[in-house]
């Protein structure tokens, strides 16, 4: 699967699951010709990828994310409380998706969005600003556009967690799938 990153310069991301080493090293001399392609690789076999293209001189620009799940039956139904009361909670919906943004004093201080995919609830950009940080907006985002996308028939939640993430999602009941690793000329 591949994507049009539009917030990265207009980046084309190839998204690939558990590829073969032919699959990836053919995606991989791919990315390698453009520099405007970003490689992802979701799998469970990440250095043994990474190693296969080493001849080719690519750069392994993130290796620290993850795919994760969760039961959407298992999630909260409800539009969460603000953890504070200088805190909005704004509601964006649109035909494919829907976002949230949270605002304190005027300026955004965290956002999110979860679109609808055959059955799935694929949660993504979920993002705190740096002086927002450790007051619970992340579970707030998270918690507000589950109970938006709750109104769509969705079954299991997926989404690409950072490093810092893992422990915010771990904590709602989210569950490590696979490594994800990303690669570029």
């Amino acid at each position: 699967m591949s994507v049009l990153l539009t917030d990265q310069q207009n980046h084309l991301e190839t998204i690939v699951y558990e590829p073969t080493i032919g699959e990836y090293l053919k995606l991989a001399q791919e990315t390698r010709e453009d520099s405007y392609r970003v490689l992802t690789v979701i799998t469970n076999r990440m250095q043994d990828l990474i190693d296969a293209a080493e001849p080719l001189g690519m750069r392994v620009t993130d290796r620290w994310q993850a795919l994760m799940s969760a039961d959407m039956e298992e999630q909260d139904v409800e539009d969460p409380l603000p953890p504070d009361d200088v805190f909005t909670l704004h509601h964006i919906r649109e035909a494919q998706c829907r976002r949230v943004s949270v605002t304190a004093n005027g300026e955004e201080a965290a956002r999110g969005s979860v679109a609808r995919q055959d059955g799935y609830a694929v949660f993504d950009r979920i993002v705190t600003e740096e002086k927002y940080r450790r007051r619970g907006l992340g579970s707030f985002v998270m918690r507000a556009l589950t109970a938006d996308i709750l109104e769509e028939d969705v079954d299991t939640g997926l989404l690409m967690a950072s490093a810092d993430g893992r422990h915010l999602y771990q904590h709602l009941g989210w569950t490590h799938l696979a490594d994800v690793f990303v690669i570029r000329r």
